[in-house]
């Protein structure tokens, strides 16, 4: 269930969700630039790092000062992968990406599966052209790796899962992972004390995608940093959402979230958030932690701009798809399926997720699959049904599995589409507009990224 938040916690939440005012921003609230701690108490620092365990993965909850798009220092929590104190200057805050095995093992790494071939820059290669479809390609099936983010856990299933958090803060915290139980109910530490460690261990959950926070005060800790995703896959089906469900070519994990300044700024200085006392009012808006141009890909640093192709800018080779048999090839080792993207809302304002170019698919929300026929209508009062989509609402703590077909757009009329030499970029942003800005007014500095609809290939033959 996604979170419902108080009215009060959201300020011009009518803003926030139904982004009906393009263009307007939070420019009349002050640029908050931290300032140093006023009332932390004084700790003696606790052991760097914890002695290796096998099969644990071990996390700690530090804390430090992320740059954001504009340059401004705000201070942040998260679960990092070794231990930081605050005045580190590249401050772990988000886990590194790691694999957890059905035969027990822990491995650090981006892609998974593990040793499937890494796509290019993140896109997969076709396999050849398509002679039945001039200008599109067949496309490899049960082939490419994925890269995946930081803050992201990936476990396979019929895996044990043990976490353990070391606490190096001043306030109790905790390790929640939401709807994993086998019930369906959360699974926590519990509160570890500061300067303590405490030990989750579970049966992985069914295949699925899941968010694990600090509930503590929520929706403060998690605004300031303390959450992450594990994604769940069926070792036997590894390029399938789950057995029997749609297969994909390769997928991507989009983790949206929003910061809070003002909420930074006093947690730093050593006061307790009330969020019904003091409201929200976000400032910035991200993307697998980037933001504006730098979730574009388009900075001078080129290794960001790789990391962000790879793990965040979808792409591929134009295929003939049909929906109805999403996955089923024309001959074996084929593959007429699109993407997946798994769309993770981490923050406290609803998105409204928009792709040009081709509309999305949505199959799967929570975790629960949505029927492909006899749709109905939900309690919140929208539609559940697997159907095209052009925008997709993403509520705070929402996960929806999407399908982005990778295909002709339907307006590409033939002199166009066999007149093409190169990619065909097309945008995705919010339709909730005040999270396209940074900073209260900088536009496009937010929630905004791409898909990439690759040109020909020279030369490249049925």
């Amino acid at each position: 269930m996604a979170e419902q938040l108080p009215p009060e916690i959201l300020a011009r939440s009518d803003l926030l969700k139904l982004g009906a005012a393009a263009g307007l921003g939070f420019a009349a609230l002050p640029l908050v630039q931290p300032s140093a701690p006023r009332s932390r108490v004084a700790r003696m620092p606790i052991p760097l790092a914890l002695a290796p365990l096998p099969g644990v993965l071990d996390l700690y909850i530090n804390e430090g000062y992320l740059k954001m798009v504009d340059d401004t220092l705000v201070y942040h929590r998260g679960f990092g992968s070794r231990p930081t104190d605050i005045d580190d200057p590249t401050p772990s805050l988000r886990l590194d990406p790691t694999v957890i095995t059905v035969a027990g093992d822990v491995v650090p790494g981006r892609s998974y599966p593990l040793g499937a071939p890494l796509p290019p820059r993140g896109t997969p290669t076709p396999l050849r052209a398509d002679s039945a479809n001039p200008g599109q390609y067949v496309i490899h099936r049960n082939y490419w790796a994925s890269y995946f983010p930081q803050r992201t856990i990936v476990a396979e299933l019929g895996s044990t899962v043990r976490l353990r958090v070391q606490n190096r803060l001043g306030k109790p915290h905790t390790l929640t992972v939401h709807g994993a139980g086998a019930d369906g109910g959360d699974l926590t530490t519990g509160s570890i004390a500061p300067d303590s460690v405490a030990l989750l261990e579970f049966d992985c959950p069914k295949p699925g995608t899941y968010i694990f926070t600090d509930p503590t005060n929520a929706p403060v800790e998690r605004v300031l940093g303390l959450f992450g995703v594990l994604v769940v896959m069926d070792p036997e089906c590894q390029w399938d959402i789950a057995k029997d469900r749609a297969s994909f070519e390769r997928q991507w994990v989009w983790i949206c979230h929003t910061v809070e300044p003002r909420w930074a700024s006093m947690e730093a200085a050593g006061q307790t958030v009330d969020p019904l006392q003091t409201r929200a009012v976000p400032r910035y808006f991200t993307l697998n932690g980037r933001s504006g141009f730098e979730s574009l890909g388009v900075t001078f640093d080129d290794g960001i701009n790789l990391a962000t192709e790879e793990e965040t800018l979808i792409s591929g080779y134009p295929r003939q798809l049909d929906v109805r048999q999403f996955g089923e090839g024309t001959e074996l080792g084929t593959l007429r399926g699109g993407q997946l993207v798994r769309l993770v809302n981490a923050g406290i304002v609803l998105h409204q997720m928009h792709f040009h170019g081709n509309h999305i698919w949505t199959v799967r929300r929570n975790n629960v699959d949505w029927p492909r026929r006899e749709g109905f209508v939900g309690d919140d009062g929208h539609v559940v049904l697997q159907q095209w989509e052009d925008v997709v609402e993403l509520e705070p703590m929402d996960r929806k599995d999407i399908i982005i077909p990778i295909k002709r757009p339907p307006d590409a009329i033939d002199p166009v589409w066999f007149a093409r030499t190169t990619d065909w970029v097309y945008p995705m942003h919010c339709h909730a507009e005040p999270s396209q800005t940074a900073a209260g007014g900088m536009y496009p500095g937010g929630l905004v990224a791409h898909w990439t609809l690759k040109g020909p290939v020279p030369g490249a033959a049925p």
